[in-house]
């Protein structure tokens, strides 16, 4: 069933400072708080009041504590100069939200699933969440996730995994093997059939549950 639309935006701050940073250190500092204010007003879809998620930090997240190796890979990397500050004059010039555990995908998830606002982000995981959508670089107006779409793209990466985070999945059996052997079932049966697969593969149910 499709959800009315919500008048509340829910974005990306974790994307939203990075970008916006990243470019900072090129072109200049100075221009950073306006260059956040273009991007805040870019993401936000007309008519709607908004907010900004964060993340907690990588270590806080409650995947470690499913996936010790969650996001491992990313550990160490470059991170732009001015990354922090971009966040602190978001927080200060926006109404923000940080919840410890959490990702800001989280909370957009969460408010979206739920029907009370809108999750603007470029992030592909947000594809695997029923509700309003809208990706700034893609579309030119908010769609709506139905829950059967979402619960594909989510039973997909079931399979795959996700090599940007450290989850990998059934190693050998990606998108192709997806669509041949599990998209032919309901889709109520999807889930009993991706852990048939872990489970002829070798696999425990608390590893197939972890993924």
């Amino acid at each position: 069933m499709k959800m009315d639309k919500p008048n509340l935006a829910v974005l990306d701050g974790d994307i939203i400072a990075y970008k916006a940073s990243a470019w900072a250190d090129i072109e200049g500092i100075d221009e950073l708080e306006n260059r956040l204010k273009e991007d805040v007003n870019r993401w936000t879809p007309d008519g709607c009041d908004f907010l900004l998620a964060f993340s907690c930090t990588r270590a806080d997240n409650f995947r470690r504590d499913v996936w010790s190796s969650y996001k491992m890979n990313r550990e160490g990397s470059a991170q732009p100069d001015s990354l922090e500050y971009a966040k602190e004059l978001l927080r200060e010039n926006y109404r923000c939200r940080w919840v410890p555990k959490l990702e800001a995908d989280d909370l957009m998830g969460i408010a979206a699933s739920s029907g009370k606002a809108i999750a603007v982000t470029i992030d592909k995981d947000l594809k695997g969440v029923p509700g309003w959508h809208l990706n700034p670089d893609k579309d030119t107006e908010v769609r709506f996730v139905s829950k059967e779409g979402a619960n594909q793209f989510f039973a997909q990466q079931i399979i795959s995994g996700d090599s940007t985070d450290g989850i990998p999945g059934l190693p050998g059996k990606g998108i192709k093997f997806f669509e041949k052997e599990i998209l032919v079932f309901d889709s109520e049966d999807w889930f009993q059939e991706i852990w048939w697969t872990y489970e002829e593969d070798g696999h425990s149910l608390e590893y197939f549950l972890s993924q």
